[in-house]
C-alpha cells in the first residue's frame, strides 16, 4: 500500500488513457433516461464536461446531434480518436469542443444541455457553478430543457477512506496491466471530497512501470442547494428523481437528478 500522499486537483489529461478502462459506457437505463430527456431524434444537445465522450457518442448512436465540452484536451483527444472509429453517419453528429463550462460560449442553441456524471459538482464554487447554470440557460432554446446528474452528499461523504489496490483490466494498445488505489479526504473548509486515484500499469514482471495520478475534487451539495441554484438560473418546471427509472428522491437514493426547462427571464419570480 502506498503511504497517504498529500491531495493535488490535477486536472484530467494525464489519466485520459486510463479513464474508459474505469467507466463503463453510458447504456441501459442511464441512456434510456437521457434519451426519453432528448426527445424524439434529432435533438441538439450539449454535453459538459463531455470526456472521452461516454455519453456523447452513446446520443449520436440514437440520431441526435451532439456537443460535447470539456476542459481538458486531453480527454477530448480520446473522443476524437472514438468518433474516428464510428460510421461517417454517426461521426458526422459529434463535435466536440474545448472549454471551460462556467464560461460556456458557443454560437449556437440547443434542445438539451446535460450535465451528466456529477460533472457540476467539478465546478470550483457556487459562483462558477451559477456562470455555468446561466450559461447553460442562455444556450437552451426556448422550451428546452437542462438534465443534471450528481448525487447528493451525506455524512459518510465527509469522512476520509482509502480503497486498497483494485485490479482493472489490461491496455489493450500494451497489454499492461492496470490496477488503482485511490485515497478519499475531505476539505471542511470548501465542504468538498477530495478523491486521488493511482493508476499503475504493470509491465511483464509485475512490477509497476508507469504511475498515472487523477486528483479531483467535488462539491458536496444538497438537494436543497442544488434545487436552489438552478431555480436561480432562472429554470422552472423542475422534477427530481432518485435513480434513471425516474423514482422519487431520498436520501438513500443511488442519484440526485433534475430537470428543468427554460422560461423567459421576465417570468422569473423575484428571490428572497
Amino acid at each position: 500500500m502506498t503511504a497517504e500522499p498529500p491531495f493535488v486537483e490535477t486536472g484530467y489529461d494525464q489519466a485520459a488513457h486510463v479513464y474508459d478502462f474505469e467507466y463503463p459506457d453510458c447504456t441501459g437505463d442511464e441512456l434510456e433516461f437521457l434519451a426519453a430527456s432528448a426527445g424524439p431524434a434529432p435533438s441538439r444537445i450539449l454535453e459538459l464536461a463531455t470526456g472521452t465522450g461516454r455519453v456523447a457518442l452513446a446520443l449520436a448512436g440514437l440520431g441526435h446531434d451532439v456537443t460535447g465540452l470539456d476542459i481538458s484536451e486531453g480527454m477530448l483527444a480520446r473522443a476524437r480518436a472514438k468518433r474516428a472509429t464510428l460510421d461517417p453517419e454517426t461521426a458526422a453528429r459529434l463535435t466536440f469542443r474545448h472549454g471551460d463550462m462556467a464560461r460556456l460560449q458557443l454560437d449556437a442553441s440547443f434542445d438539451v444541455v446535460v450535465a451528466a456524471f456529477n460533472a457540476l459538482l467539478l465546478l470550483p464554487d457556487a459562483e462558477a457553478r451559477a456562470s455555468c447554470l446561466a450559461a447553460s440557460f442562455d444556450h437552451l432554446r426556448p422550451g428546452g430543457s437542462l438534465v443534471i446528474d450528481v448525487f447528493a452528499a451525506n455524512a459518510i461523504d465527509r469522512t476520509p477512506d482509502h480503497e486498497t489496490v483494485q485490479f482493472l483490466e489490461r491496455d489493450p494498445e500494451t497489454d499492461r496491466l492496470i490496477t488503482r488505489e485511490r485515497f478519499y479526504t475531505y476539505d471542511p473548509e470548501t465542504d468538498r471530497g477530495q478523491s486521488l486515484l493511482i493508476y499503475r500499469l504493470h509491465g511483464d514482471g509485475g512490477e509497476p512501470s508507469e504511475e498515472l495520478r487523477l486528483g479531483y475534487s467535488l462539491a458536496l451539495l444538497s438537494r436543497d442547494r442544488l434545487v436552489d441554484e438552478v431555480h436561480a438560473a432562472g429554470f422552472a418546471d423542475l422534477a427530481i428523481y432518485g435513480d434513471y427509472r425516474r423514482g422519487s428522491w431520498s436520501p438513500d437514493s443511488p442519484n440526485l437528478i433534475v430537470c428543468a426547462h427554460r422560461r423567459a427571464r421576465s417570468e422569473c419570480p423575484t428571490l428572497d
